[in-house]
């Protein structure tokens, strides 16, 4: 008995559609249309594509404010680095940048939060922080430029559970793998001094998310994760247009212990739930007593 080869399937035109040459093909078409480029104007972010990348390569900051982006932009998330693209070791400031100090607005509704283990909410389309992160600076030079930062940095290489019995945080292990160091350039830098005399610098726009592959510059966080949320300042110099060259540029880090904070995707504390729903001016729906418990009453 002879075997020849069996004809062909014919696919109707419904289950091509659906084959897996038509869904890889269509798959690098989605990738070559995708832009680089993704980034919301308000959520700007520096993003170092390898640890090996000169820091001169880090985007630069143009004469309308906005950042072109100097790296490459088709690295695989495997090869972002996970290093704090600001060191964590303390440098000794010029004697203008010493001059600058920096106190945190709101610090009485960070303790209350801090004394109960601050806890903040981290989802695949990021959230914002509450409480906020308000500063104000002092002994600025009013002639002078400066670009103020914030990102976020582990605290420990620990993972954590809450322990409901006991109402407190535990060591569960080591961290998990490091994710993709991120910066969040506030989006009115550069200012002027005399503009951080007046005003205060408020990052409620920062989103925090647990997705890896983020593309709208949210800061990117492990859950049941301690952090330590840091503030920079950076002195604009006129004759450069790099805005994160460390070795040539001028910056102060501001660390407030207060806003320490375990990252999760949903709260594990009900007193931290209480307070957040206290204290929250957009959380007004949920004070309302027909929708509480007895308990939450």
């Amino acid at each position: 008995m002879e075997y020849g080869a069996s004809p062909k399937p014919q696919l109707s035109s419904r289950a091509n559609a659906f084959s897996i040459a038509a869904l890889m093909s269509s798959g690098s078409s989605k990738a070559k249309e995708c832009p680089h480029d993704t980034i919301k104007p308000l959520e700007q972010f520096v993003e170092k594509s390898s640890c090996s990348q000169p820091l001169t390569d880090l985007p630069a900051l143009d004469a309308h404010g906005d950042f072109s982006n100097g790296g490459s932009s088709g690295s695989s998330p495997a090869s972002l680095c996970t290093e704090p693209l600001i060191p964590t070791t303390p440098i000794i400031p010029s004697e203008e940048m010493a001059k600058i100090s920096c106190s945190l607005e709101t610090k009485e509704l960070w303790d209350k939060f801090h004394e109960l283990g601050t806890e903040m909410i981290i989802t695949k389309s990021g959230r914002r922080m509450f409480p906020t992160i308000r500063v104000s600076f002092s002994g600025v030079d009013p002639e002078a430029k400066f670009i103020v930062l914030m990102d976020i940095v582990p605290v420990d290489n620990k993972r954590y559970r809450y322990a409901y019995h006991r109402s407190s945080w535990l060591v569960a292990g080591k961290a998990d793998p490091p994710l993709p160091a991120r910066l969040y350039v506030h989006p009115d830098s550069p200012f002027t001094g005399e503009q951080l005399l007046k005003q205060m610098v408020s990052f409620e726009k920062v989103k925090l998310t647990n997705n890896e592959l983020d593309q709208h510059g949210h800061i990117i966080l492990n859950s049941m994760h301690k952090y330590q949320p840091r503030v920079h300042i950076i002195k604009k110099k006129d004759h450069t247009a790099s805005l994160l060259n460390l070795k040539s540029e001028e910056f102060r880090t501001f660390i407030f212990p207060e806003t320490v904070f375990t990252a999760v995707t949903a709260y594990q504390n009900q007193l931290i739930t209480k307070l957040k729903i206290d204290s929250n001016p957009f959380a007004k729906g949920f004070r309302d007593s027909s929708r509480l418990t007895d308990i939450e009453r």
